[in-house]
């Protein structure tokens, strides 16, 4: 990665981490920092226990903040995590993305605290107003449907998030593929793969290839 490469900056917090157990907060860490995702560009660091900090190419942001918020619903459904992601300029990079700068990591940061204010939990921001005005009309209908993503919903997401196809998923997890099915209906899923196709279109647009 070159300085004043486009790059995005996703800062999470994890909502209401009194509520996990030792064990739940652990385990959940343990799925961050273990994400095995080759597309993440700096490995997330945890801060305060309960935020943690990534960075990733823009066009797969989106796609790495669900997987983020499945992650704690599959642990523990009432929970949730914010993700604030800025996408813009790196100036300073280094293996520890806490010590990194640019305006990627000003964006990123700077929104999450707005974030519980705006009462939303997923916001994708860059430095055009007019990709940014479209961003976030689609976050706010993307929001309100993983909000309220159930645990079961949560663990078939994640391994359709995986590549596998209804039947596989079916074999995985031990129920009717016609289960399955019924889930990713109620749960609004093809919505969601609407936002994440509409997305990559957008950020290869204004950002280029994901090569």
């Amino acid at each position: 990665m070159k300085q004043n490469e486009e790059i995005a900056v996703l800062t999470c917090d994890i909502i209401d981490s009194s509520l996990l157990s030792a064990d739940e907060l652990k385990e959940y860490q343990q799925k961050i920092e273990s994400l095995g995702d080759e597309r993440i560009l700096i490995l997330p660091q945890f801060y305060r226990g309960d935020s943690f900090q990534l960075a990733t190419k823009p066009v797969d942001a989106l796609e790495i903040a669900i997987k983020i918020r499945i992650e704690m619903k599959r642990i523990h459904e009432k929970n949730d995590v914010r993700v604030s992601v800025g996408i813009g300029q790196v100036s300073t990079l280094n293996e520890n993305v806490l010590f990194s700068t640019g305006s990627a990591f000003e964006i990123s940061g700077k929104n999450l605290d707005q974030l519980k204010s705006r009462k939303l939990n997923l916001l994708i921001q860059t430095e055009d107003p007019l990709l940014n005005d479209e961003l976030e009309t689609n976050c706010y209908f993307a929001d309100t449907i993983i909000n309220d993503f159930t645990k079961i919903q949560s663990n078939i997401i994640y391994y359709k998030m995986q590549g596998l196809d209804q039947a596989a998923i079916a074999n995985v997890i031990d129920i009717s593929q016609p289960a399955v099915s019924k889930s990713l209906k109620t749960a609004n899923w093809h919505t969601i793969e609407r936002f994440l196709k509409r997305y990559k279109t957008l950020i290869t647009q204004n950002y280029g290839s994901t090569d």
